[in-house]
């Protein structure tokens, strides 16, 4: 059975599952729900990745800094997404200790998947801050307890060790951390129960020793299955229902759409 082709498939039911869940809507031009994307504003991506949401903010025309570690990734992207679209495109290659922008740069900023790696999430995130204004929104996602503390039973080691996750979050956790860097929290939201249950047949069908890095690679019947249902499930008509309902049971990702207290606005 082709591993790339297992990949693929559950890489793009998550995809139809986070749209499901409000995320990068290209009808209404929200990068999440109330979180609108307009032609000329200035979003950066802390940690892009491999880019998907700087993708979607530069489709509907903003001008897109995207920052990351590897450099790989970084080039890559710029490749991907330089002269396609309206806005400009700028992708830097830093650890962001500091963030290499001045003060009030951007109009929103992305941080997905980021502050569980770093050695001292408060310091990272008062950077993420910083570039902001007092009207920037920052929408900031990192897994969940409950999702890591399922994974957290079958996964390797270093599954939780550097470069890796080196924190976990529960919702207490990352709304203090929120609050204590100088955010006001608009929404806190729970998603991807979908990953939560796939990570954890992932790894409970691995080998012992196999790689942290190839996290979906496992072809297990299992994890195959699991992709299918998740599929037949979103078809339903109660689907959005059932979705809800295990996201906010056993979520894979917890996100907080916030702005800048009004006492840190002068």
């Amino acid at each position: 059975m082709d591993s790339n082709k297992i990949r693929s498939s559950a890489i793009k039911t998550g995809l139809i599952d986070r749209v499901r869940s409000a995320w990068c809507n290209s009808a209404t031009g929200e990068l999440v729900q109330g979180v609108f994307l307009k032609p000329g504003m200035q979003v950066v991506d802390v940690g892009c990745g491999d880019g998907g949401y700087a993708n979607f903010c530069a489709k509907m025309g903003c001008n897109v800094t995207f920052i990351d570690v590897q450099e790989t990734k970084v080039r890559t992207l710029e490749k991907r997404l330089k002269g396609k679209f309206s806005g400009e495109i700028n992708g830097i290659v830093s650890s962001c200790d500091p963030i290499p922008l001045p003060d009030d740069f951007a109009d929103l900023v992305i941080s997905t998947e980021v502050l569980e790696h770093v050695q001292d999430p408060s310091k990272t995130l008062k950077e993420i801050v910083r570039i902001g204004g007092p009207k920037t929104t920052y929408v900031l996602t990192v897994p969940d307890a409950r999702g890591e503390d399922l994974v957290k039973t079958v996964a390797p080691s270093a599954y939780f060790q550097e470069p890796n996750h080196i924190h976990i979050f529960t919702s207490d956790d990352f709304e203090k951390l929120a609050d204590d860097c100088g955010l006001e929290i608009v929404r806190h939201d729970y998603n991807s129960a979908f990953w939560s249950i796939f990570f954890l047949l992932k790894w409970a069908t691995s080998e012992p020793d196999e790689a942290v890095e190839a996290l979906t690679d496992n072809v297990h019947p299992a994890t195959i299955l699991w992709t299918q249902t998740w599929d037949e499930v979103l078809k339903h008509p109660n689907g959005d229902k059932i979705l809800d309902a295990l996201n906010t049971a056993l979520p894979r990702s917890q996100m907080i759409v916030a702005q800048r207290k009004v006492a840190d606005q002068s």
